[in-house]
């Protein structure tokens, strides 16, 4: 990971399903419903209930915010899940966000959140990471040469 100040690193918590199929390669789109604050370079993918677990991380390649319409004319072929599950996850919203997965790194084996930081809390939806604790993911991270952007 190329180090730049202005940007952050997000702890992101993601259904076990659609966690897995970016750690796979198979969605290559993450649906939000609010824009972060500030720029993210990387996402550290966090599956939640019942697995719990960091499963690796992913370069951010592009953040885009539209309407729900115009995101899933533009993303529904990547984005790994149903029309009926994009319009139940956005409602009556008039606008979402769509973060394009870059490059994907996992991990061997899931790690527990506790074992980046112990004061680390799981996410409701992402929470801002420093780099010290992500660092100490990448301390045991294996790329994955199947799970590169743009393969």
């Amino acid at each position: 990971m190329d180090s730049n100040s202005d940007n952050r690193i997000v702890l992101l918590a993601i259904r076990p399903q659609f966690a897995e199929s970016i750690m796979k390669g198979e969605k290559r789109v993450e649906f939000r419903k609010v824009r972060f604050r500030e720029k993210v370079s990387h996402m550290v993918v966090y599956a939640s209930k019942p697995i719990q677990m960091v499963l690796g991380y992913f370069q951010v390649s592009h953040i885009i915010e539209d309407t729900p319409e115009y995101l899933w004319g533009r993303y529904r072929s990547i984005g790994g899940l149903s029309y009926e599950e994009f319009r139940d996850y956005y409602g009556d919203s008039d606008s979402g966000v769509a973060i394009e997965v870059g490059s994907v790194w996992q991990l061997q084996e899931p790690m527990p959140i506790s074992k980046l930081d112990k004061t680390l809390y799981i996410p409701q939806s992402f929470t801002y990471l420093t780099s010290g604790i992500f660092q100490k993911m990448l301390n045991v991270i294996v790329e994955n040469p199947y799970l590169k952007a743009g393969a």
